[in-house]
């Protein structure tokens, strides 16, 4: 994949080379998970963050992805999800295993869980600020990526008779970013707004809005817009 991982940024932190990964030594994983403290962190029983625990993921299912060194797969068949709260890749070494891991987080390091490609992106040249970024589009000039972010909603007493006890959760907020070298651009939901982002091609993007139904609230719809928006470039 082109310009996924570096996006004009500086790197704090390097990686081994491929032939060091292929190694059995070379270590993936940057801290196990206690499961035993999940509940405890916050503040809730067992029941009540078993209730909720699978709202923190984009998809609480542990599925089989590969893990690339820039474009060098390293390891394949590796069950995989991402925790939207928490912002790290969790793997398993093995499908039947219980307990897991956080993939080390490295702008050089991307996975494909299934069909969905999750890049480390540093912020101002840290990786410990940077976070995880889903690949939507690859185009040659602009790149469509989405953020997921989970937030914990700790649990509310009722303040009068008339409201009811609110229980913890986890909300999810989804933001895509329109993407040229390594500058964020947030994408609005309106279309008017859509329109000034692409102003260059503005009768073009009008028209093809048009002709296709364009809903700018919905991802599909998205992808083909901005997919649309950089192949006229």
């Amino acid at each position: 994949m082109k310009k996924l991982l570096i996006l004009g940024l500086t790197l704090l932190f390097t990686i081994s080379s491929y032939s060091q990964a292929k190694n059995s030594n070379y270590d993936m994983y940057s801290r196990t998970i206690d499961l035993n403290q999940k509940s405890l962190a916050f503040g809730l029983t067992e029941a009540q963050f078993n209730a909720i625990k699978d709202e923190a993921y984009a998809n609480s299912n542990f599925v089989q992805g590969k893990i690339f060194q820039e474009d060098q797969l390293i390891k394949d068949d590796v069950p995989m999800r991402y925790n939207a709260y928490a912002d790290e890749i969790e793997i398993k070494k093995n499908a039947s295993d219980e307990s897991y891991s956080a993939l080390i987080k490295d702008p050089n390091i991307f996975v494909k869980i299934f069909k969905d490609i999750y890049v480390f992106v540093p912020y101002e040249g840290s990786n410990e600020k940077g976070g995880y970024f889903n690949v939507l589009s690859d185009g040659k000039t602009y790149d469509l990526y989405k953020k997921t972010t989970a937030v914990f909603r700790e649990p509310q007493k009722a303040r009068t008779s008339y409201e009811r006890d609110s229980p913890p959760t986890f909300t999810k907020t989804v933001t895509y970013y329109l993407v040229q070298d390594g500058t964020f651009l947030e994408m609005p939901s309106s279309k008017s707004k859509v329109l000034k982002m692409m102003d260059k091609k503005k009768n073009e993007i009008k028209s093809y809005i048009k002709q296709n139904n364009i809903d700018t609230d919905k991802e599909a719809d998205m992808i083909k817009l901005v997919t649309y928006f950089d192949s006229i470039l």
